[in-house]
C-alpha cells in the first residue's frame, strides 16, 4: 500500500444534540452517534465498514463528505485538512470525494433527464465543456451498462438496478479518488446485487479508486473489501485485513457477527456453532461506562464494565481490536 493515504481520519466524532418537545431550543441529552473513530484509506483500497443497524456507519460516511459536519476531529483527503476548508476552497476539493447512496429510488431526482443528473455537477464546478463533456457522458453510460439512449430518459422508467447503475455514473462524472458507497446493493434483488457488486469491482481496479463501502451485510462485504472496519454503538473495534478478521476475528463481537453469516454447505451449517449475545444494543444517548460492548459480551469482565479498552495491534500484525480479555 501506498504510504500516503487518500483518507485518514482521525478521532471523528458525530454527537446529535436532542431537544423534548417543539419549542424547546435547549439540549436535553446528546446522541453519540460517531464516537472517537480513526483509520486510514490508501489509493486503490476498498475499506468495508459493517455492523448493526444503529451503530453509526451512515452517520460516519456522511460525516466523511461534510454532508453532516463532524462535532470534532479531524479528515485529510489527498494529505488536505480537509475539515478546515470552506467556500471556494472547499468547493474545488469536492470532486476528490464522491457518494454512491443507498435508495436509487430516491437519489435521483424525478424531474431531470439522466443526462441533467449527470451533467449537473459538471457545470456546478464548472468542467462541462460541451461536446467532448457529451462524448464522456455518452461513454460513462456505456461503462456502466446502460447505453447513451438513456440520456433522454427520467429515472422512472428504469429498473432499480438500472437506477443504482446510474447513481454509479453520477458519482464517477467528476472523475473522483474517493466514493462513499452507503449500503449501495441493500434495496435490490439478490441477483442484481451480484451484478452491481460486480460492477463496481471492476471500475474500482480500473480507475484505481478508493471505496468506503459501508453495509449491514458481510458476505457481501467480503466479496468486495480488502479490509474490513467492524463498528459497535459509533465506535470501530476491530480492523483487520478481509481474509484475517474472518479466519481469526479476535473482538467478541466480530466473532458473533461472523457466526451469524450462513454457510452454503447445509452439513457444515447444521452443526456450526454460533454466537448469540444477550441484551439489546444500548442507547447511544446513553451509552455503558467502560467498554461499550461489555452488557452482551460472553466474556466481560469487571475491569470491561470502568475503562473502554483502545484499538491495539494483535501480535504485531495489521490486525486491530479493543478488548482487554482478548490477548
Amino acid at each position: 500500500m501506498s504510504a500516503t493515504p487518500s483518507l485518514s481520519v482521525r478521532s471523528l466524532k458525530v454527537h446529535y444534540k436532542l431537544r423534548s418537545g417543539f419549542f424547546n431550543f435547549k439540549a436535553t441529552a446528546t446522541l453519540k452517534a460517531v464516537d472517537d473513530v480513526s483509520f486510514d484509506l490508501y489509493p486503490g483500497e476498498v475499506l468495508g465498514l459493517v455492523g448493526e443497524s444503529g451503530c453509526g456507519k451512515s452517520s460516519l460516511g456522511r460525516a466523511l463528505l461534510r454532508l453532516q459536519e463532524p462535532t470534532s476531529g479531524n479528515i485529510q483527503l489527498g494529505g488536505l485538512d480537509f475539515l478546515s476548508l470552506h467556500g471556494e476552497a472547499l468547493r474545488n476539493v469536492r470532486p476528490q470525494i464522491q457518494m454512491i447512496f443507498q435508495d436509487p429510488y430516491a437519489s435521483l431526482d424525478p424531474r431531470m433527464t439522466i443526462e441533467a443528473t449527470l451533467r449537473e455537477p459538471l457545470e456546478a464546478h464548472g468542467l462541462w465543456s460541451g461536446i467532448d463533456s457529451q462524448k464522456n457522458l455518452e461513454q460513462l453510460l456505456d461503462r456502466v451498462g446502460i447505453g447513451k439512449k438513456a440520456l433522454a430518459k427520467y429515472p422512472h422508467e428504469f429498473s432499480g438496478g438500472q437506477r443504482q447503475r446510474i447513481a454509479i455514473a453520477r458519482a464517477l462524472v467528476l472523475r473522483p479518488k474517493v466514493i462513499i458507497a452507503d449500503e449501495p446493493v441493500s434495496s435490490l434483488d439478490v441477483s442484481v446485487q451480484a451484478q452491481i457488486l460486480n460492477l463496481l469491482k471492476e471500475i474500482q481496479k480500473e480507475l484505481h479508486l478508493s471505496i468506503v463501502f459501508i453495509s449491514h451485510n458481510l458476505a457481501v462485504v467480503k466479496y468486495i473489501a480488502d479490509r474490513i472496519a467492524v463498528m459497535y454503538l459509533g465506535k470501530i473495534v476491530e480492523l483487520a485485513p478481509k481474509d484475517h478478521l474472518y479466519s481469526q476475528p479476535q473482538h467478541p463481537y466480530t466473532q458473533a457477527l461472523i457466526s451469524a453469516v450462513p454457510i452454503p454447505d447445509p452439513r457444515i451449517e447444521k452443526f456450526r456453532k454460533r454466537i448469540e449475545l444477550r441484551g439489546e444494543i444500548p442507547s447511544p444517548i446513553n451509552p455503558p461506562k467502560g467498554c461499550a460492548f461489555h452488557t452482551r459480551c460472553p466474556i466481560a469482565q469487571e475491569s470491561c464494565k470502568q475503562h473502554a479498552p483502545e484499538l491495539k495491534n494483535y501480535r504485531n500484525s495489521s490486525q486491530q481490536f479493543s478488548c482487554f480479555e482478548v490477548k
